[in-house]
């Protein structure tokens, strides 16, 4: 069993601590959080033995083999550094960095220590049902595009109306927060997962008055198609995301969640590809980050972890690229 570590104390560390033990590669051992009380208050939520640990350093040298991060966008860079300098392998929530140098210094830090990993938890790139949409995108004879739509109206969007000058960190440039960098890149996994890498990208904000996106559109246009992405915090679409063939389509209930896939063809027959269950959607990740770990020589597990750091690599590239054409600039940037 793996000796993990977590870092942060927000539902999204409980569901992975969850999925973790689930997974059983994994033992929730210490956790970390800048007051000690929040992190004894998060062990007794999620029911573990492990230790509380307002000191970073402190919960490096516990013990712990791996640490799982979801500190704020801004904070990864940082935590993540110091874990790997602590010979200790990283899992960090996505998106795992602010900017294209702090992805460039991971990798250093890794060429450095070899035997360390670094994954990023984008989790819709390890549901077994993103691999079903990919095959059937793959037997279309033609594809003629897609619309790939994320737009969930925050709970924080209430605490940015109320007091725009002490905002909630997702809705700062200050955290490295906006709509593209909490929301975007799980359609954007899906869509260089399922397509390649786009051949042009363009991205539309709308800019909240402290320039943070509070949503905005993005276009990646490929050879023949092209893919267009709705994303939003400050207001909720219903809308399905689709790809579309010559007559056929795929019909997807959410770019992230990935649980009800329709193949509907030129007459307007359904056909059911895929329907979630009710496990931890976190759970498929967290098998496979132990599954690495467990055996991190193993010649596919290693070709399967190179091709997870390649598109992690694109996906910060990409992301990057999308912000500085648009103007967003991140406090990480300097």
């Amino acid at each position: 069993m793996i000796k993990l570590g977590l870092v942060g104390t927000h539902w999204i560390t409980a569901q992975f601590a969850q999925a973790a033990i689930e997974s059983q590669g994994f033992i929730i051992s210490a956790v970390y959080s800048r007051s000690k009380e929040t992190a004894d208050d998060f062990i007794k939520q999620i029911g573990q033995p492990a230790a509380a640990f307002d000191n970073f350093d402190a919960f490096l040298d516990s013990g712990i083999q791996a640490v799982y991060l979801a500190s704020p966008n801004s904070f990864h860079f940082r935590h993540a550094q110091s874990a790997l300098k602590h010979g200790l392998d990283i899992i960090v929530e996505k998106p795992s960095f602010s900017n294209t140098h702090e992805f460039q210094e991971i990798m250093k830090l890794l060429a450095e220590n070899p035997e360390r990993r670094f994954f990023e938890a984008a989790r819709n790139d390890h549901d077994p049902i993103f691999k079903i949409i990919k095959d059937k995108i793959t037997d279309l004879k033609t594809i003629q595009g897609a619309n790939l739509v994320y737009a969930n109206y925050s709970s924080r969007y209430d605490q940015y109306l109320a007091d725009p000058l002490h905002a909630p960190n997702v809705f700062t440039r200050k955290f490295s927060g906006g709509a593209l960098y909490d929301l975007g890149v799980y359609p954007l996994y899906d869509a260089i997962g399922w397509f390649g890498y786009p051949d042009k990208a363009v991205y539309h904000p709308r800019l909240l008055e402290n320039g943070i996106d509070g949503s905005g559109i993005i276009s990646l246009d490929y050879a023949a198609f092209t893919v267009n992405i709705l994303i939003s915090k400050i207001f909720t679409s219903s809308a399905p995301s689709e790809v579309f063939g010559l007559k056929d389509r795929l019909l997807i209930d959410s770019p992230s969640e990935l649980n009800r896939v329709e193949l509907i063809d030129g007459q307007g027959h359904h056909e059911q590809l895929a329907l979630g269950t009710e496990q931890n959607p976190l759970l498929a990740e967290a098998r496979d980050f132990a599954r690495i770990l467990s055996d991190r020589h193993s010649e596919a597990n290693l070709v399967e972890y190179e091709n997870w750091l390649v598109t992690a690599s694109q996906i910060n590239q990409l992301m990057f690229d999308l912000r500085e054409g648009a103007g967003i600039h991140f406090a990480a940037d300097d």
